[in-house]
């Protein structure tokens, strides 16, 4: 048996087990592939089904349903958290990545779905990097066979649950959006000195490095004691302190590309992919294009009050940021921002607040990414336990 939020072993439960074949008539042959240009020159309201759902939609139909749709290579079979079966009533043009397959007479192709999503498709699928469910192993899957009337009983409080769970997680995700709002804005404001203080840009304030990355099929460039930064070595969150990267560069590393070494005592921030994450150096470090390097030029500045202020001008900079292929922030972009720069005592009482404000979301980022994260759990094993027969009256 697998973990419980994986897919489970169809025969723990209550209910006779029967190959797929006996329950399902194979359409495969009728299957036709478009390619997306394709798609385009005849489109429709028909929906054009993959191998993990529906991609696009075209002017007429291969199929009606009921059908049961279900991955053949390419579909998630490994990941329990993601459908790989789906019931299909209607009109439907399916490619050759899905198998089509119509329930026979008496069998809910409903109750069909929601079994194949439980089955653990290790020991069926072959290949390591697209998985594919042939045809003949695909017709031995074992699935549960309750009564007719206990599939469409199933099916249909599963349906139901399974919606509710769905919406639960979006407006998860709408509160999480708002929360990230707040959280900017919360930053905004813990970092407001009150008072008249004086304005300097950040380019009269900090010396801003840029840095570079050595070519990647040198191997005598890499796995140094030279620590190199990249935008995914910055925190989402509130800036920390950074001692090293999740890799290294060697000397001949350094010296085969644009970065430097730059002292401890300075800020990092990601100007490209994503924009504005912020960390504090606590070593020489060195970084990537994707980061610019601040080294303050005076004693004027407290160095976790500039990375507050920093990280809570991330929605500016990444307003301000341009480049066709990407989001990027340029030097001058970076050096022309405005800040506050009041005494030091008032900065470190401010950098204080922002401490505590950043304290106090991240609790609260957990607690919503723990609703999450059971939601995705219960999923998967509220469909194992109906399917199976163990969550009977």
């Amino acid at each position: 048996m697998q973990g419980h939020d994986g897919r489970r072993n169809a025969r723990e439960g209550r209910w006779p087990c029967v190959p797929l074949g006996a329950l399902v008539e194979c359409l495969d042959a009728r299957r036709i592939p478009l390619s997306r240009a394709q798609r385009a020159r005849c489109p429709g309201h028909v929906p054009y089904h993959g191998a993990s759902g529906v991609i696009g939609h075209v002017d007429r139909a291969l199929f009606d349903g009921p059908l049961v749709l279900l991955g053949e290579d390419g579909a998630p079979f490994l990941d329990p958290a993601r459908d790989v079966a789906f019931f299909h009533e209607g009109p439907l043009w399916a490619g050759n990545h899905v198998h089509v397959l119509r329930p026979r007479a008496g069998v809910d192709g409903r109750f069909v779905a929601h079994a194949l999503n439980t089955v653990a498709y290790d020991a069926y699928v072959e290949g390591a990097t697209r998985p594919k469910l042939t045809r003949a192993r695909m017709n031995s899957l074992p699935v549960p066979c309750p009564p007719p009337a206990c599939q469409r009983r199933i099916a249909r409080e599963l349906d139901g649950a399974l919606a509710r769970i769905a919406r639960q997680l979006h407006e998860l995700s709408v509160q999480a959006a708002l929360a990230r709002e707040q959280a900017d804005a919360a930053l905004w404001h813990a970092v407001q000195p009150d008072g008249g203080h004086p304005v300097r840009l950040l380019g009269s304030v900090f010396d801003i490095v840029g840095g570079g990355t050595p070519p990647t099929a040198r191997a005598d460039c890499w796995g140094g004691d030279v620590p190199w930064l990249t935008p995914a070595d910055l925190p989402a969150g509130a800036p920390v302190r950074l001692r090293h990267g999740a890799r290294g560069l060697s000397i001949a590393g350094l010296a085969a590309c644009r970065a430097t070494l730059v002292p401890p005592g300075a800020l990092v921030v990601s100007t490209r992919a994503p924009v504005g994450r912020v960390g504090m150096t606590e070593v020489a470090v060195s970084v990537s294009q994707g980061c610019k390097a601040l080294v303050p030029r005076g004693g004027d500045v407290a160095l976790d009050y500039a990375a507050f202020l920093l990280r809570a001008h991330a929605p500016v900079l990444r307003q301000r940021a341009g480049g066709s292929v990407f989001a990027e922030v340029d030097t001058a972009t970076l050096a022309s921002l405005e800040l506050p720069l009041p005494p030091l005592p008032v900065q470190r009482a401010v950098a204080r607040t922002a401490w505590a404000t950043m304290a106090r979301l991240a609790a609260q980022d957990a607690a919503h990414a723990a609703m999450v994260a059971a939601l995705h759990e219960y999923r998967p094993a509220l469909r194992h336990a109906r399917v199976a027969g163990l969550a009977e009256d």
